[in-house]
């Protein structure tokens, strides 16, 4: 199949419905983000953004499409006007150039939803979910945000749960992580206006937030004061990529196999962990 045909295939799964919104194909996020779509595809890997180190890996596989969640060169849009002069940029066209490597970015029909097990869910937080093992804590639809209640679990036993599912080398965490978590609270991006999170955070007793973006002031510092009163509150600020990623194994391993053909290869790479962390001496 011609790689054009491979996308059209995936996107009639999804539902085209996201935000209240029909996914309008001009402004969506999901577009070619680079390469030839009418080549025929010699195979597939997702990742959650097409890193040098997922580009060489493709390669190695002899497989031509990618299918990233996230922009390819650094910036909304993926505009590249601005990088003619670029040594990183040329450097990684070159190397999708020479390979006949296509990206596509599949965003908004992915968080849009697929119907899997007899309910709509978002494919990145039910890939999440069920690496995790929550999948079934929460009842009917799986979208965004999420308000979970688990099994009664130390704190900081869930955060080593997590580091060693999602494959960490750490997690930076707000508030009081010497206490327990029951009910868990996934927001959307914390990014400076969060009236409405710490809204939900105090209305709904919530033990632990799981965190993409996450900015120091707004919920961070409130986190922090409300476990100075030792009430028990904590955020788990694991990172955008990081939290995303478990989505893009699940879609490669468990979804895409069922509606593209058995004899198309389908990887997964982990662009790994987004941060270092350096101990002070």
């Amino acid at each position: 199949m011609r790689k054009i045909e491979i996308i059209e295939q995936i996107k009639n799964h999804h539902y085209h419905e996201w935000l209240g919104k029909e996914i309008n194909e001009e402004t969506t996020r999901d577009q070619i983000l680079f390469g030839d779509i009418d080549e025929e595809c010699t195979g597939i890997i997702t990742a959650i953004y097409a890193s040098v180190d997922v580009i060489k890996h493709a390669i190695e596989k002899n497989v031509n499409l990618i299918i990233v969640h996230e922009s390819l060169f650094w910036n909304h849009g993926d505009h590249t006007d601005w990088l003619l002069g670029n040594k990183t940029y040329q450097i990684k066209k070159k190397m999708m150039e020479y390979n006949h490597i296509t990206v596509w970015r599949n965003h908004d029909y992915l968080h849009a939803g697929i119907d899997y097990k007899g309910r709509r869910v978002d494919g990145i937080f039910y890939g999440l979910l069920e690496l995790l093992g929550w999948e079934n804590y929460v009842h009917g639809n799986i979208g965004f945000p999420l308000i979970i209640n688990i099994p009664k679990i130390k704190t900081k036993d869930l955060i080593n749960e997590m580091m060693y599912k999602l494959n960490l080398n750490g997690i930076k965490c707000f508030g009081n992580i010497n206490g327990y978590t029951e009910k868990i609270y996934l927001p959307m991006h914390i990014t400076g206006n969060d009236n409405d999170k710490i809204a939900v955070v105090d209305q709904e007793n919530i033990d632990t937030i799981i965190s993409m973006e996450c900015i120091d002031y707004t919920l961070g510092i409130y986190i922090k004061d409300t476990a100075m009163l030792n009430i028990n509150k904590c955020i788990l600020a694991i990172g955008h990529f990081n939290l995303e990623e478990p989505g893009m194994k699940w879609y490669a391993e468990k979804y895409l196999p069922t509606i593209l053909p058995a004899t198309l290869p389908i990887h997964f790479k982990q662009v790994g962990d987004m941060y270092q962390f350096v101990i002070k001496d």
